[in-house]
């Protein structure tokens, strides 16, 4: 479920007295904070980009949680996620996978956000019920299907993070993957692979969680 969105009313912007005065919306507000990042955004940045003052803002928005909900809910509402028509619980868990890495590539820094934003996961409440009734269909009780849906949603966020920590680019301009194999020594256990700006080990690591889940599914 998404929390009701903020009432589209137009805002005047700030420019010429002069000449009619454009407006901006809420989609206006959203466009901007996602752009900047969706963990980075201050309001005060959202409001230089769309050409208005931070008070301005504040009309549509009572705080920047209020728009950071905004953005979650934008985002949870453009993607599209598994239907729960599966033709079995191991392709109801990789879509699940699949859909959480798209809207993490998709929109910058919200794996930061699902992992530090309290209630974050309030906006894919629907989702998350239609894949527990899917996965009780397939004999999962519906305290193993949230522990096999946050265990594999943890999993993609978590290595999406430190994906993302690796493609950043640092004050110098460098990658963190740059900055990782030129500190590499030749005695490293882990040593720099290109598979790390991508998806790194998290298809070995949805294999390995859902042989375990063939093997015993727990209760909590």
């Amino acid at each position: 479920m998404t929390p009701t969105s903020p009432a589209r009313r137009p805002v005047r912007r700030i420019g010429r007295k002069t000449g009619p005065k454009p407006s901006f919306t809420v989609d206006d507000v959203v466009d901007a904070a996602l752009e900047i990042g969706i963990a980075r955004f201050t309001l005060a940045q959202v409001a230089k980009r769309i050409g208005v003052s931070t008070s301005a803002v504040y009309r549509l928005f009572d705080s920047r949680d209020d728009l950071v909900h905004a953005c979650l809910a934008r985002g949870a509402a453009s993607m599209e996620w598994p239907n729960g028509n599966s033709e079995s619980w191991q392709e109801v868990l990789r879509e699940w996978a699949e859909s959480s890495w798209e809207a993490c590539e998709r929109y910058p820094g919200l794996d930061e956000v699902l992992f530090t934003f309290p209630g974050a996961f309030r906006h894919v409440q629907g989702v998350a019920r239609s894949l527990i009734e899917s996965l009780r269909g397939f004999g999962f009780t519906e305290p193993q299907a949230l522990f096999a849906l946050d265990f594999i949603g943890d999993t993609v966020i978590s290595t999406h993070l430190s994906i993302s920590a690796l493609r950043n680019q640092g004050e110098d301009g460098r990658t963190g993957f740059e900055q990782v194999v030129a500190d590499a020594r030749e005695d490293d256990a882990f040593k720099p692979q290109e598979s790390w700006i991508g998806r790194g080990f998290l298809d070995a690591k949805l294999d390995f969680i859902i042989a375990g889940l063939e093997e015993r599914r727990p209760e909590v």
